[in-house]
């Protein structure tokens, strides 16, 4: 009924040997499993059925799903379907188990269709007609020796070895015909879960356990083995682990409850599915329960994978949960916050941690939440904005709307507000302390100052950039540093200095300043992280490598490491890089940038407001987010190392017909398109993934698509090619991967294509030429006597002939410069589409690249649009691809219609047109491609594809603010993929 092999699998490797349990990583258990990251998939994101019961991973790094509509593929980002509509040889749809051979071959089991086995390219079904008890399947595994075993449903076990077939039943010694599951020993022994017990089949003896070996009276539903070989058995009424020849409780904690499904992490934990309990997981003998009310998509947890990237999958009833350890654990209104978005963050002197949220303020202590204080509480306002806590050990809380309050014990023991007296507005956003007690405030409206009870406010008119004050800090001098929305200023007894830092990138909002010992102030912008030494400033922005330049906080974290906050992530920068690039001895920096996949609920950290961000007295750094508070232990970085991404050639096409993907291959003569769809198979956010590729003999230099994971090629000659596809994932620190996926490629020529023809056809016609020629000569010399008499007469015959022969030379001449005309039109070809006699992309490429430059060096508008057909794939299958290129061709007809002078049309691939815009604004650009559209909205199909309505969805994008052509191209892509997603026959950008 469920599989559990992807479990025995991934288990190989984990527990140290020679020990009969697994031991624990502490850093890794000590984070609640709420704050793992975690992402779900429904029916509504592509899963043909929402219970999963199977999960296994190929070599390949293909994630493979069983449900009751069918085998799904996963490549991260599709899921693809295989069931009896597309895949004859399935026999039935429901997928009860999945197994992966030896050689990497998917082992299915089916509810009603028996085993189907997928070799290669190759799908195979054995049923009772092949010697199976029964075609309603539990599970089957293939043996080291190549024989098939076959857990049946209600017929025991059938084992298939070479054509012959054996069956195991109660008469053989099993204890009952119901059976479960299967379980590959590391000695090409076998387990075997039935309904009245374990047993082990050895050379076919049967060893039953059963209630005298220590297992419950109950049936047997899951087996997992590890590396050092130790059993662990679910049952109907729990889990238990082998000891000898006997079996004892896995944890006296674990509720008596099913368990379908086990797998153990790499941290040694082992996680445990149950019926109604939903997802356990043991470590150290404790039991954490994650469920369906705190994000398990349903209780019974029927499958369960722990993938090569260390990703705990779990299928469920309700859907399918990826769980996975990362950096960033973040704590929110899950673990009892009063709100998500968090704007302050302060610790103690007793190591707790202040959290200051839209919704009040909450106190973090000993690893969980020790208090929350709300309005309800007595505080004057929910909308904490800043916080400190000061010399005398009381908090000062700074609010949205509120004013400023001072609390002790979380109870408000004084409040101050522009009613009260206090100068200002009501919205606090930075708080600092200086050594003599005073109380600095900084407001929207100005800078206060509160000193032995008596308040004084400064603003513009006292030297301040402006009122707008964002961020505040006392200075190892004593002086205070002050950031406001247009730029920071120092505050020397009294006396403001303003510090403008417009030169910096066109800096303007201050949000933060950092102190190192030696007084060098580092402040985080809008435009970068400014160094402020000396009286000297340098600057840290995008050109330098930041993916970000709007910064909100700076952290140091003592061990050569500078952590930046930004709307876009959390940057860490190693200081000693970050000096040299200031110094100029090095060009750019190397970021380690984290994001959502990385643990953090929200990339979008707070700012302008805070502290939002700060380091503890133990090392952790914590963020302000705006789905709770993040924190990371630096120390422990290295062991959250990534695997970069492979890429898999999923579908090959030539000339549109598909080819099996191959390291080699050679195609039919006069093949002169090719197009490839591939994938970077990776689970860590998969649409973080970029891509690169080239078609050596066609591209000199990469080809970087960002996302786009197609490459097409036309109007290919003969020839050897090789094609390279390789990703990366800056997103999550991923350089390009050096393991490139390459297809050699051959194009053999015809025989008119080959090099020698066209020689060999000159050479004939200089023979034959010489040939006649001699042979004339022959004649006249033979003549010569004979027409002595005739000599003027046959003179002027001469040149007569002289003259024929210089007419035909001139005729070899025109048919030479002929062959040379051809020659060229073959080269203008392949700028052109052959189809639709629209230039192709390679010759729009090199055009816009021109432009953009053009553009850009006079200050020119420039605009780019790539517009799809929607559903077009829907004509080619619904219709034929003869009536999808009539369609391609009324297209381009169109398209040069309404374009006429005001464009240049290509057709950019498939169903997929550009144009470029010369001299236009993104305003014209858009109305001409609004006329496009509706010209294509228009077109009468009924000629080619009766009933069929032709639409075309957009995206147009302008250069201004891009920095290459590439970057336009995009900009329109991503804005064509809105217009898909907001509902196809429309223009976007």
């Amino acid at each position: 009924m469920l599989l559990f092999l992807p479990l025995a699998v991934l288990a190989a490797g984990q527990a140290p040997a020679n020990t009969p349990a697994p031991t624990f990583d502490k850093q890794a258990i000590d984070k609640p499993v709420s704050a793992y990251f975690r992402e779900t998939w429904t029916t509504r994101d592509g899963l043909p059925h929402n219970q999963v019961n199977a999960i296994a991973q190929t070599p390949d790094g293909y994630l493979w799903l069983g449900t009751w509509e069918g085998l799904v593929r996963y490549n991260g980002l599709e899921f693809h379907v295989f069931d009896r509509r597309n895949t004859p040889a399935l026999q039935d749809n429901g997928i009860r188990a999945i197994r992966i051979a030896a050689d990497g071959a998917l082992v299915l089991s089916t509810s009603r269709g028996g085993v189907t086995i997928h070799r290669g390219n190759t799908w195979r079904t054995l049923t009772t007609a092949d010697g199976l008890a029964q075609d309603e399947v539990m599970d089957a595994v293939e043996d080291r020796k190549g024989r098939l075993w076959v857990a049946t449903e209600s017929a025991g076990i059938t084992r298939i070895d070479g054509g012959k077939s054996r069956q195991f039943t109660q008469g053989s010694g099993l204890p009952s015909s119901v059976m479960f599951g299967l379980l590959l020993d590391r000695d090409d022994s076998v387990w075997a879960a039935t309904a009245e017990g374990l047993v082990h089949l050895v050379d076919d003896r049967t060893t039953l356990y059963g209630a005298a070996a220590g297992l419950p009276d109950a049936p047997v539903f899951r087996l997992l083995q590890t590396a050092d070989g130790q059993l662990y058995v679910g049952t109907e009424n729990g889990a238990y682990r082998r000891v000898g020849e006997r079996f004892v409780p896995l944890s006296e904690r674990l509720p008596a409850d099913g368990v379908p499904s086990l797998a153990l992490d790499a941290s040694g934990a082992m996680w445990v599915g149950t019926v109604n309990h939903g997802l356990l997981r043991l470590t150290d003998n404790s039991v954490e329960q994650f469920s369906s009310q705190r994000g398990l998509p349903n209780n019974r947890v029927a499958a369960l994978f722990v993938d090569r990237e260390g990703s705990l999958w779990a299928g469920t009833n309700a859907g399918l949960l990826r769980l996975r350890d990362a950096p960033f654990s973040t704590y929110n209104t899950e673990h009892g916050l009063s709100d998500d978005y968090v704007r302050a963050l302060a610790e103690s002197r007793d190591g707790s941690i202040w959290i200051g949220t839209s919704r009040g303020l909450n106190r973090w202590r000993g690893g969980k939440l020790d208090g929350v204080f709300t309005s309800a509480d007595g505080l004057p306002g929910d909308s904490i904005l800043s916080l400190l806590e000061t010399a005398d050990g009381s908090l000062w809380a700074g609010t949205y709307v509120s004013g400023l309050m001072q609390l002790r014990d979380g109870r408000v023991i004084e409040h101050f507000d522009t009613r009260s007296g206090m100068p200002g507005s009501n919205q606090v956003r930075a708080l600092a302390q200086a050594p003599d007690g005073t109380l600095w405030i900084g407001t929207s409206r100005g800078l206060v100052q509160l000193r032995d009870g008596k308040f004084r406010r400064f603003g513009v008119a006292n030297g301040l950039p402006r009122e707008f004050i964002l961020s505040l800090h006392i200075a190892k001098d004593g002086t205070l540093w002050v950031g406001t929305a247009n730029g920071a200023a120092q505050v020397i007894r009294d006396r403001i200095v303003p510090l403008d830092l417009h030169a910096m990138n066109s800096a303007q909002d201050v949000f933060d300043f950092h102190e190192d010992i030696d007084g060098t102030l580092w402040v985080a912008t809008d435009r970068g992280l400014v160094r402020h030494r000396a009286g000297r400033n340098h600057v840290i922005g995008l050109a330098q490598g930041l993916p970000v330049d709007t910064l909100f906080q700076v952290i140091d974290d003592r061990a050569g490491g500078l952590w930046l906050t930004s709307n876009r992530g959390v940057m860490r920068i190693d200081r000693k890089e970050a000096e040299a690039v200031l110094d100029g001895r090095r060009p750019r920096l190397d970021v380690d940038h984290f994001g959502e996949a990385d643990g953090l609920a929200s990339s979008q950290c707070n700012g302008g407001s805070g502290p939002a961000a700060l380091r503890d007295h133990r090392g952790n750094i914590w963020v302000a987010t705006a789905k709770g508070a993040a924190t990371v232990n630096p120390s422990v970085l290295h062991s959250y190392q990534r695997q970069q991404p492979s890429v898999v050639i999923e579908q090959l096409l030539a000339d549109d017909r598909a080819v099996l993907p191959q390291p080699k291959l050679v195609l039919p003569a006069g093949t002169r398109k090719l197009e490839f769809h591939y994938a970077g198979l990776s689970f860590q956010m998969p649409r973080l993934i970029r891509y690169r590729y080239r078609l050596e003999g066609v591209d000199d230099h990469w080809v970087e698509r960002g996302n786009q994971r197609f490459a097409q090629y036309t109007n290919l000659k003969p020839g050897q090619y090789r094609f390279i596809v390789s990703a990366a994932a800056p997103g999550l620190g991923q350089g390009w991967n050096p393991d490139n996926t390459v297809v050699q490629i051959e194009i053999p020529p015809h025989l008119w294509q080959q090099v020698w023809f066209l020689p060999l056809c000159a050479l004939a016609l200089l023979l034959l030429a010489f040939g006649f020629y001699r042979w004339r000569i022959g004649q006249l010399d033979r003549r010569a006597t004979q027409l002595a008499a005739l000599v003027d007469t046959r003179t002027q015959d001469l040149r007569e002939q002289t003259a024929r022969l210089l007419a035909a030379d001139n005729e070899k001449t025109r048919l030479l410069q002929q062959l040379q005309e051809k020659s060229e039109a073959f080269e203008r070809q392949a700028r052109e589409d052959a189809l639709t006699g629209l230039a192709n992309r390679r010759s729009l490429d090199e055009q816009l690249a021109r432009e953009f430059e053009a553009a850009a060096r006079d200050q020119r508008p420039l605009s780019f649009a790539l517009l799809d057909l929607d559903d077009f794939k829907r004509i080619n299958d619904d219709y034929s691809h003869a009536a999808g290129d009539i369609a391609l061709r009324e297209v381009a007809m169109a398209l040069r219609n309404e374009l006429r002078d005001h464009g240049i049309g290509a057709r950019w691939g498939g169903e997929e047109f550009a144009v470029v815009f010369p001299d236009t604004p993104i305003e014209q650009a858009r109305v001409h491609c609004e006329r496009i559209r509706r010209a294509i909205e228009a077109l009468d199909c009924s000629g080619f594809a009766p009933g069929w309505r032709m639409t075309l969805s957009g995206g147009v994008a302008e250069r201004t603010g891009l920095a290459h052509h590439e970057k336009l191209v995009s900009r329109a892509d991503s804005l064509l993929y809105e217009a898909k997603r907001a509902g196809r026959n429309r223009i976007h950008g």
